[in-house]
Order: C-alpha cells, then structure tokens, then sequence
C-alpha cells in the first residue's frame, strides 16, 4: 500500500483564502491522503467555512487549538500532529496553494531515496491576486549542497522556505520537530531547522518547482512578525553561532 500523507493547515482569520486552500489539498492525484486544519481562535468566518467543507469530505479533519502566541503557527500545527496518521507529513499555508501533482511529486522524492531524506524543501512560486487573476511573481528557492553550507547560511537568514517542507512523520514521533514560540515568536521555525541539521537532519533543497505555491499578501504573519519590533532571527543566529562554534573548537 501507498504511503500516507498529513497534510496540516493552520489557519487563523482566513476566510479570503482557506477553501481554496483546502481544496487545493483534498483534490490531490495522489489518494493516501488526510488533511487535518486546525484552527487557530479565528475571530472571522475561518471556522465555519471549515466545518462545511468537511461535511462533504471524507478525508478532511477539522479542530482547533488555542492561540497563545501571536503571528504563530505553532499551537494549532502541535495539534495536527497530535491527531496525524501519516507516515509522512508538510504543514502548509491557510493561504497558500498546491498544485494537483505536488504530494504525488514529494512521496516519489522520498520513495526514490531509500530511507535517506528525513526531510526535504522544494521551490516555491510565488503569486498575488490581481482582478485579473493570479499573477506570479517569480521563483522563491534556496541553495546549499551539504550541511557545511547550509549551516553557514543559516548564520546569516533562515534559508528554508517553511510551507513547502516534507517531513518524514517518525521526526515528529523522535521529538525532533517541537519548536519554541514561548522563546522565538513566529520565528521559531528557523530555529527548528537548525537544531535539526545539529540532530543529524539535514533538510535538502529540491532544485527544481514540483507544485508548492506561496500567495504574497498584505496580511502575511511574517509582516507581522517584523512589527513586533523583536529580532528573532538575531537571537537565533547569535545561539547556534556560539554553539556551532564551541561545538568546532
């Protein structure tokens, strides 16, 4: 039998963006699927525009989580996994799309290495609404070939483009998945990929575009989270630095 894959979206205020969102996850070519949205204290239609859409399918879950932390995603993604029963798992954007082929593509990435990719990252397209329609807006991807370099370059930015990892689901089952809002806010992600290549993880970067698409808008928590006036991504540099650095001496 087909692998099983999670596919879990927090959502938080989405009602412009989550049904197309979710739907873009259920009509998948690739049929071992569950998606699992989890909202996340929406105060607009979020949750009844949810509730709906899983009275006419069979594969979605829908629950909550409370939202401790602002412009986080963390809780209701803790409850996904929670309530996941996929061998493999990605968390992706309320806001975001995937193309019909994407899962497809990510389990015969993973199938093809034998074992040997725990977790992967693949571009993304990025797009906006226009009236017109959606309109892309280029190519959003990150290069490093080994651990050295990813390292390196993780001192410097976050280079994972969080919504397009595909995580084997046996990290969440090791511990090697929790994060740290309470510490790094909305930022805590960047965090988790770098104590994951310290683990022993290392995330590869697809090099080409197999489905993942990003939606810019003004709204966008990562906006959000550059108004906390709180340099996450200094603290989090200025930690693994000082490890790393101990860790070589």
């Amino acid at each position: 039998m087909s692998p099983k894959v999670t596919i879990i979206i927090p959502c938080y205020n989405s009602e412009k963006f989550v049904a197309e969102c979710v739907l873009s996850a259920l009509t998948q070519t690739y049929e071992n699927i569950e998606v699992i949205a989890v909202d996340n204290e929406s105060t607009d239609n979020t949750m009844l525009l949810l509730e709906a859409m899983a009275e006419h399918h069979d594969k979605l879950t829908v629950s909550t989580a409370k939202n401790i932390y602002p412009n986080c995603w963390d809780e209701a993604r803790e409850e996904g996994y929670r309530l996941m029963t996929g061998d493999y798992v990605t968390v992706i954007g309320s806001d975001d799309l995937i193309e019909k082929d994407y899962i497809k593509s990510c389990v015969e990435i993973m199938q093809k290495s034998n074992g040997a990719i725990k977790a992967f990252q693949s571009i993304a397209m990025g797009f906006k609404d226009h009236p017109q329609g959606k309109v892309r807006t280029g190519l959003i991807e990150y290069r490093y070939e080994n651990k050295e370099q990813f390292m390196e370059q993780s001192l410097q930015r976050c280079v994972v483009n969080s919504p397009s990892v595909f995580y084997d689901a046996s990290l969440h089952e090791m511990g090697l998945l929790e994060t740290f809002p309470e510490k790094y806010g909305g930022a805590a992600d960047y965090d988790l990929y770098c104590r994951l290549v310290d683990s022993g993880v290392f995330i590869y970067s697809v090099p080409s575009w197999i489905g993942f698409c990003y939606r810019w808008h003004e709204d966008q928590a990562t906006w959000k989270v550059h108004k906390e006036g709180i340099n996450y991504d200094k603290m989090i540099q200025d930690f693994w630095r000082e490890k790393w650095k101990k860790e070589n001496s």
